[in-house]
């Protein structure tokens, strides 16, 4: 069928109901007691945004740009998850101290350079899902100091006699809880990275 050609009549238009309007909101409001499944980012319904290792902080901060996000996770060339990198890791002091180092524009560095190696991530266990509130998760993310909590689960094991593998289930993020709360969680972690906190932990 021609849509061009088809006629259709004009939907009625009419004045705005009220002199001022309101957009809907993005998240639907949650409160502390409120189930923490509310504001988890589940990566069997939302795929997450992954990156090659050896792609450059430019591209990978485009690539979060177009899908909307401020973390990736950092893949080898076997689509295996290697790490993690947030939008302030590429933005950041270290990103900054690397790129002098080598005599490179920042832009320019890998984003194997600046990620949080899966080593050194502090991680949950999808377990907690089935019992903790907004409220666990807001206290945790303040206790750690980071923006993102990973959440993973053991993978069942198919071929007989293979070991079950971690795979990662999903990720509380801060921005989603502030904009879902209406509350900022802690202005100071806004300053710190991901990898900043990982490389001050293994300092210890």
């Amino acid at each position: 069928m021609d849509v061009t050609a088809a006629h259709f009549d004009l939907l009625p238009l009419q004045a705005p109901p009220q002199p001022t309007l309101s957009l809907p909101r993005a998240e639907p409001r949650v409160w502390p007691t409120d189930p923490a499944t509310e504001v988890f980012t589940d990566l069997r319904v939302a795929p997450g945004v992954t990156v090659p290792a050896t792609d450059s902080l430019e591209v990978t901060r485009r690539l979060m740009q177009l899908a909307g996000v401020r973390m990736a996770f950092v893949v080898d060339a076997g689509e295996r998850i290697i790490g993690l990198a947030t939008l302030a890791d590429l933005q950041g002091e270290r990103a900054a101290q690397v790129a002098a180092a080598r005599a490179l524009p920042q832009r320019d560095l890998p984003v194997l350079d600046v990620m949080t190696p899966v080593a050194q991530w502090l991680v949950i266990d999808a377990g907690c899902l089935a019992w903790a509130k907004v409220g666990h998760v807001v206290a945790t993310l303040r206790a750690s100091g980071q923006r993102y909590l990973v959440v993973t689960e053991q993978a069942t094991a198919h071929a007989a006699g293979a070991q079950p593998q971690a795979v990662v289930r999903g990720v509380f993020s801060a921005n989603r809880i502030e904009r879902a709360t209406g509350e900022p969680i802690e202005d100071p972690l806004r300053s710190r990275s991901f990898a900043e906190l990982a490389g001050a932990i293994g300092e210890r």
